[in-house]
């Protein structure tokens, strides 16, 4: 009996000892295999996220040693602001001595209007950088090696941000100066009473450069209105760049067609609708074919009538003076008023008596240019006009034109007709 209970003892023993070890077994399997599930899933969401951003540097501690010892860059720069020079950093930055983030003991700019007066900008303009206190935006608070603690030297400074000045500056055939290389001889770049960030008003600030223009449309005795009128200069030019001379905002005629597109109020007699004179009429006289209204008229002032760049009799009679047409011998020669007889210097003759010294070289009552012309285009040839004006009455001239000369039957006198090869009895 004892021998079997000691055979069941050592039996139960051996079974308890053998299920154990299942068990320890089963319990390891399950540990290595939820770590393996670990190991996976943190090595899948290594790879899903991004590793985070290095914490901000601290500044190390001062340890007695100067700022320039480490920050090299700024005392060997050409242009450096008076604090960094003097080494009083810490009049803008913050550095514990015990080590830290460094920073700066304000926004920069309360900073900068430390040293500089803030009163000095004053406007009704600001620029934006300077509008939000973004002084470093432009300006390199330590130095540097340009004037100005820039961080670029200034045109191209400004052409960093203002991106459409520099593609029409690329494109275009003709450029202003200014605006190639000196953006702030006509630009603030903090502070303006004028739109644009300008330094001064237009025209004053174009003749900063332009005296003589300026000079003459302020003693001129007739002055342009677009020169005088806001924008002033711009209302013709373009003060950056242009595909036409002169920084013209279009050619020389389309430019006066702007404004000469209607009746103009001018004084006793108005200016007529030049674009519609010009369409109507397909004889153009040699400026206009040439598309150049300032062959004959100043754009900016004159002291002749209708800004003429010359003396011109704006009167239908005057005596004849040489000077008096000084505008028109500019490109006619002036033996058409001064010889009597000619077979070569006109087609307006009666055989060699020229007509053009009878109508005009009188001692008094001469007949001016335009009694028989119309200087800016007409339907007949030679700008010969349908009507001249005589006072406020339009006065008919009836011009016939025959192979060898012509005829005319205007108010002032009798049908008259003048033949180059068989003069008429006189």
């Amino acid at each position: 009996m004892r021998n079997r209970v000691g055979n069941d003892s050592k039996y139960t023993r051996n079974l308890k000892g053998r299920i154990a070890r299942v068990l320890l077994g089963v319990l390891s399997w399950t540990a290595f295999l939820g770590g393996c599930a670990a190991f996976s899933a943190q090595g899948q969401n290594s790879a899903a996220k991004p590793e985070p951003p290095p914490p901000i540097k601290r500044h190390e501690p001062l340890a007695g040693k100067a700022c320039a010892d480490c920050h090299k860059r700024v005392v060997s720069s050409k242009v450096q602001c008076l604090l960094a020079k003097g080494q009083m950093c810490v009049l803008c930055h913050e550095i514990p001595v015990d080590g830290g983030p460094a920073h700066l003991v304000a926004a920069p700019e309360p900073v900068c209007f430390k040293c500089h007066a803030k009163d000095k900008f004053k406007g009704s303009f600001a620029h934006g950088p300077f509008a939000v206190g973004a002084c470093i935006t432009c300006h390199d608070p330590h130095g540097g090696n340009v004037p100005g603690m820039l961080r670029i030297t200034g045109t191209q400074m400004c052409l960093g941000c203002h991106q459409d000045i520099g593609a029409r500056l690329a494109n275009a055939k003709f450029r202003h100066e200014a605006a190639i290389s000196r953006c702030t001889d006509c630009h603030s770049p903090h502070m303006s009473d004028q739109r644009y960030m300008l330094k001064t008003a237009v025209p004053e600030l174009c003749g900063k450069c332009h005296e003589k223009i300026v000079e003459d449309l302020q003693t001129a005795a007739v002055k342009h209105s677009p020169a005088t009128e806001s924008p002033a200069c711009m209302n013709c030019h373009d003060p950056h760049a242009a595909q036409q001379g002169s920084l013209l905002l279009a050619d020389g005629l389309d430019i006066c067609l702007k404004c000469h597109d209607k009746t103009v109020k001018a004084g006793q007699q108005d200016l007529a609708d030049m674009k519609q004179l010009l369409a109507s009429n397909p004889e153009h006289h040699g400026p206009i074919q040439n598309r150049d209204c300032s062959g004959c008229h100043n754009p900016h002032s004159s002291p002749y009538f209708r800004l003429l760049t010359n003396n011109y009799p704006k009167e239908f009679y005057s005596p004849f003076f040489l000077s008096r047409y000084a505008l028109c011998f500019r490109c006619h020669d002036s033996g058409l008023a001064k010889e009597a007889r000619t077979t070569t210097l006109t087609g307006f003759r009666d055989g060699d008596r020229n007509l053009h010294f009878v109508h005009v070289n009188k001692s008094s009552n001469g007949r001016t240019c335009r009694s028989c012309h119309d200087v800016h285009a007409s339907v007949l040839p030679k700008y010969i006009g349908q009507t001249v004006p005589f006072g406020k009455w339009q006065l008919p001239v009836k011009f016939v034109k025959t192979d060898n000369g012509g005829s005319c039957e205007p108010g002032c006198h009798e049908a008259q007709k003048y033949d180059r090869q068989l003069a008429k009895s006189r």
